[in-house]
């Protein structure tokens, strides 16, 4: 038998070494791991209704409407909530539309001019609804409605101060209405509504309820 040579030892070595290198890293294992962050996002909304007290049965659930039956002086109930029925919270506006009333205030309540210049219309409101509820005020009056071009109507604006939350209400608006004493047969056919329109604007997003409206206007 003939001898290796010293190379062929050194070779033969170098190449069992590789080859015991290769088996172990086929055996080797790592440890790993995978993690995943999942994000659900729900969408909000904004959902709001408006009632009043049912006058045919005060004590019942409330109505978005009521059919009056009236006379000159008669003070009825008349008490709007808006309530945000909604996931997220809200700015809050409201239009009372008053049928004739540029008519009706000149015809019934003879000092109008003088108690309401042009810079304090909108307080001729309180002429028909007293007092408004908790933050609520006027700060504004258009001729005509949202309904009709009839430039004889009276839109007044509302706007509720702050932000509305989710699930709450806001104060009654006002509590009665008080048709003006002095209305006649000639006046009395053309005074056959108040109307009331709320309004939201979701919150997020805007610095105040200013802002809101104008965007909401802009749309």
């Amino acid at each position: 038998m003939k001898k290796m040579s010293k190379r062929k030892i050194v070779t033969l070595a170098l190449v069992a070494v590789i080859a015991l290198m290769s088996a172990a890293g086929a055996t080797l294992a790592y440890f790993t791991d995978v993690q995943t962050a999942e994000n659900t996002f729900t969408m909000g909304n904004v959902k709001i209704t408006l009632d009043e007290t049912d006058i045919t049965n005060p004590q019942g659930d409330r109505v978005a409407e009521n059919d009056y039956a009236v006379y000159p002086g008669a003070v009825v109930t008349k008490d709007p909530i808006v309530h945000n029925t909604g996931k997220n919270g809200a700015y809050i506006r409201a239009a009372v539309n008053v049928s004739s009333w540029m008519n009706l205030a000149a015809a019934c309540y003879p000092d109008f001019d003088k108690a309401f210049g042009e810079e304090g219309y909108e307080e001729a409101l309180f002429l028909l609804v007293g007092e408004l509820g908790d933050g609520w005020s006027v700060i504004g009056v258009e001729a005509g409605d949202i309904f009709t071009s009839d430039q004889k109507d009276a839109r007044f604006i509302l706007k509720y101060d702050g932000v509305l939350a989710a699930g709450e209400d806001t104060a009654p608006m006002f509590q009665t209405v008080t048709v003006p004493a002095g209305i006649d047969n000639a006046s009395a056919g053309s005074f056959n509504s108040i109307t009331v329109v709320a309004e939201a604007i979701q919150q997020d997003g805007f610095d105040s309820w200013e802002a809101a409206f104008a965007t909401f206007d802009a749309e």
